[in-house]
């Protein structure tokens, strides 16, 4: 299936070559004018990419903070006539995958565009690769957990929480990070939602064993011990 690219044009003519390219290239390409149009399509559709092709105003890049609290996952691309290294920096810290400064040649824009798909394809995966520690075994394909030869029944939430401590095994998971990266909260506000998912899994995935893998970081997080 072709991927599908969301462009967003502040500029206007300038902007028509690459995305000629970008379809000659057989990427499904759609062409919005400002940051209200992105997000009202990206509510309704799902897109692989998106492109801001930013001037020399206006690249303030709420509109990347905005999609990345409240969608999906998808690449992100600035192209900018700044090439101020603090507007970079903000540009990367916002959100963006990848910060190309104009002009532009558009032979490395489809290179820089195809190494972002590649890299994710090569992260999808390996993100889907069976998790064993242990006792415990993660299959990300098919949702399956087993600890010996017992399987663990997991709600949707109960099993994001355990794969990412699992992807983060001897390591210890604050709260904070866990609220943001599973639940896709950017702040607490005094919630213990993960207190007490972790004392579901608790029931779960330790009851009736003598080795407990699911530990707490006083004042911290968690972490889960292999064995």
């Amino acid at each position: 299936m072709n991927k599908t690219i969301l462009y967003v044009n502040y500029e206007g003519e300038s902007a028509v070559p690459i995305i000629e390219a970008l379809r000659i290239e057989e990427y499904e390409v759609i062409e919005v004018g400002h940051d209200i149009e992105a997000v009202e399509y990206v509510e309704s559709h799902k897109i692989d990419m998106l492109i801001l092709d930013y001037g020399s105003k206006g690249n303030e890049f709420e509109v990347i903070s905005q999609l990345r609290t409240r969608m999906g996952f998808f690449l992100i691309l600035i192209l900018s006539d700044i090439m101020m290294s603090e507007k970079i920096i903000k540009g990367f810290a916002a959100g963006a995958n990848e910060y190309i400064t104009k002009p532009v040649q558009i032979e490395i824009v489809l290179v820089r565009i195809r190494n972002l798909f590649n890299l994710i394809e090569i992260e999808n995966t390996e993100n889907n690769l069976p998790i064993t520690i242990g006792e415990l075994y993660i299959d990300p394909r098919s949702r399956m957990v087993r600890r010996n030869t017992q399987s663990i029944e997991l709600t949707p939430k109960e099993y994001d929480l355990l794969l990412y401590l699992a992807r983060h095994v001897n390591q210890v998971c604050s709260r904070e990070r866990i609220l943001k990266l599973v639940w896709k909260y950017d702040y607490s506000l005094g919630t213990n939602v993960v207190d007490v998912y972790i004392r579901y899994l608790r029931l779960k995935i330790d009851k009736g064993h003598r080795h407990k893998m699911i530990h707490t970081s006083r004042g911290v997080g968690y972490i889960l011990i292999g064995e």
